[in-house]
Parts: C-alpha cells; sequence; structure tokens
C-alpha cells in the first residue's frame, strides 16, 4: 500500500468513526428523552414491551421530534398489536408542559400524519385509522384539541 492509498483509507475511517459516533450520541440522546418521557415504559426507540391493559406483549416505536422548532423535544410513541383492533396501533404524543412535566396529547388507537398547516407553532396532525374520515387535531397553545371532526358513521 503506497502512502496515497494509506493516508485516504486513514481519513475515510476517522470520517466513518466520527460519523458513527455522532449518529450514536443523537440515538443515545433521543432513547434517553423517550424513556424519560414514557416514565420508563419504552427503554429504545423500538422493541416490545408488555400492555398490561391488554395482557400481551406487544411491538413498540418512538420517534423524536421538535414540532415547533423551539429546542425542546416532543415524542410520538406507538404500539402495534392485535389487541389495538382495527385501527391497528396505539398512538400518542408527549409534550412537555411549563412546569416540566410530560402530557399525553392523544392515546389512542390509529396513526398520525404531520401536516404543513400550522396554528401557534405547531403543526396540524391528521389521525389515520379504519374508514374514510381522517379528523384533523391541532394546538390549541396548550394542547392538541379535535379541529375537524368527523361526521357520525364517517
Amino acid at each position: 500500500m503506497n502512502r496515497t492509498t494509506l493516508a485516504v483509507a486513514t481519513a475515510a475511517a476517522i470520517v466513518s468513526f466520527a460519523w458513527s459516533s455522532a449518529a450514536l450520541g443523537s440515538s443515545d440522546k433521543d432513547v434517553s428523552i423517550v424513556a424519560e418521557a414514557t416514565g420508563g415504559t419504552f427503554k429504545a426507540l423500538e422493541g416490545e414491551m408488555f400492555d398490561a391493559d391488554c395482557e400481551e406483549t406487544v411491538e413498540y416505536t418512538a420517534e423524536v421530534k421538535d414540532l415547533n422548532g423551539d429546542g425542546q423535544p416532543e415524542v410520538f410513541t406507538m404500539k402495534y398489536g392485535p389487541c389495538y383492533g382495527r385501527a391497528g396501533g396505539h398512538m400518542d404524543l408527549l409534550i412537555k408542559n411549563s412546569s416540566g412535566q410530560w402530557v399525553s396529547q392523544f392515546g389512542f388507537g390509529g396513526m398520525y400524519e404531520i401536516l404543513a398547516t400550522q396554528n401557534l407553532g405547531f403543526p396540524d396532525i391528521e389521525i389515520q385509522g379504519p374508514g374514510m374520515c381522517l379528523p384533523v387535531w391541532r394546538w390549541d397553545g396548550k394542547k392538541y384539541d379535535l379541529f375537524k371532526q368527523c361526521p357520525p358513521g364517517g
């Protein structure tokens, strides 16, 4: 191996290590945020847990986002399994309030879709589930509230 090849290989290894270390640090930080937000119920960004409500082991995922760009993370959680009926999953959004407490915004069946429309700096969130109508929830300054309802039977 000549000096040029060795230098290129060494530089590539350093860049690769720095990139993987940065990614690992970010992932570790997200895991810590998820664990805090869920009171330790979720111990990783994805995995399995026992859901006492349905008495089954279910799969879960968690995603850390900064929905309003204030530097404070918000946490989406999804649990998947047969105990969640036709919706196929149970979703939640955890937002830290002004007192530093994580507050559940949803906690029901469905899947979320972050929309481009906003109110007071937070995006509207569409809840996807069975049926043709997709309700939209909007931030009111303190919590997400139902903004677009589905008609009965919709």
